[in-house]
């Protein structure tokens, strides 16, 4: 129960936007902290679905940052690499919780398990093998990987190391690549956050102020959706290499009252087209009551006298 947001706008940039509505199993609050994760200088990861599970992953895929980059620290940390650790941890956490819940009670564990198929009956086999095989978490956890890194469409001369804006989001354990799409959004407001995008007609070159107001936009029709907070985290990545900043607490009001100037527009431009609605449907109407009036049925618009009518089906001409 969430909405989290991501865009890219011109000049490689990337904007990340999420509520802080959290989830702990059957309970939901929404506390000061962020359902952001700062990686790296240029990547970041937000966050859907049961916030313990999702910070023990997290937890993990930041040790395995940490370790890769300590480890060699020369090349620049990709965010399709990022994703793909979080895509195993997420896969090793699974397996162990699966392991936890299902073996543990037997006395066994995978490796006892399989060790001891061959004296177990076959029936108890396929019961348990079936029950690993379907075992999953018991909500979706979805997370978008956000960030500026050097995996571009070409290659380019050693050394140049030229920004690119990307964009992964993960369902589950699938990983899928929306950078040339330009947006992405997770949770409960996803498919509200979704169509302000396309009816809005993004595309990752718009420019950056666009974009700004766009994502919060999607950001606020989402919170109709049940399980969005009102509360708002904002990250911009880019355009640089290494360049990150969370917009502070005391900017997120104006950019806020930015966003209800439009609705206040909307609203106006709204009930102005209903007046006119309803005075093209009193035309519309007061136009027909004068054609019955004078004998003259309107079919399809078309207006036909009945006795005429009766007389060419009669074949009459007269």
């Amino acid at each position: 129960m969430t909405v989290c947001v991501a865009a890219i706008a011109e000049k490689s940039t990337v904007i990340g936007v999420s509520d802080r509505m959290l989830t702990a199993g059957d309970i939901q609050f929404e506390p000061g902290q962020a359902k952001m994760w700062n990686f790296t200088s240029s990547i970041w990861a937000l966050v859907a679905g049961d916030i313990a599970i999702q910070s023990e992953i997290m937890k993990r895929v930041n040790i395995e940052t940490q370790r890769r980059m300590v480890a060699d620290p020369k090349p620049w940390l990709l965010v399709k690499d990022l994703a793909n650790i979080y895509c195993q941890e997420f896969r090793t956490f699974r397996r162990e919780r699966a392991e936890a819940e299902i073996l543990s009670p037997l006395g066994l564990d995978f490796k006892s398990f399989f060790e001891r198929q061959s004296t177990m009956h076959g029936d108890v086999v396929a019961t348990i093998t079936n029950k690993l095989a379907d075992y999953d978490f018991p909500e979706l956890l979805e997370a978008i990987f956000i960030g500026i890194d050097t995996d571009g469409p070409v290659s380019f001369p050693k050394g140049d190391l030229r920004a690119f804006p990307q964009i992964y989001v993960t369902e589950g354990d699938k990983l899928s690549w929306l950078s040339t799409v330009g947006f992405a959004a997770i949770g409960s407001g996803k498919s509200h956050a979704e169509s302000q995008f396309m009816v809005s007609g993004h595309w990752p070159l718009k420019p950056l102020h666009e974009t700004l107001l766009l994502i919060m936009a999607a950001k606020k029709r989402a919170e109709v959706a049940p399980g969005v907070g009102r509360d708002t985290d904002l990250v911009v990545i880019g355009p640089a290499l290494g360049t990150a900043y969370k917009l502070e607490d005391k900017y997120i009001p104006e950019l806020e009252d930015i966003y209800r100037r439009i609705e206040v527009a909307n609203e106006r431009a709204l009930r102005e087209a209903q007046k006119r609605a309803e005075q093209f449907v009193k035309k519309v109407r007061l136009e027909n009551e004068q054609k019955q009036k004078t004998g003259k049925d309107v079919v399809g618009g078309l207006s036909q006298d009945p006795v005429v009518e009766k007389k060419e089906q009669d074949g009459s001409t007269q």
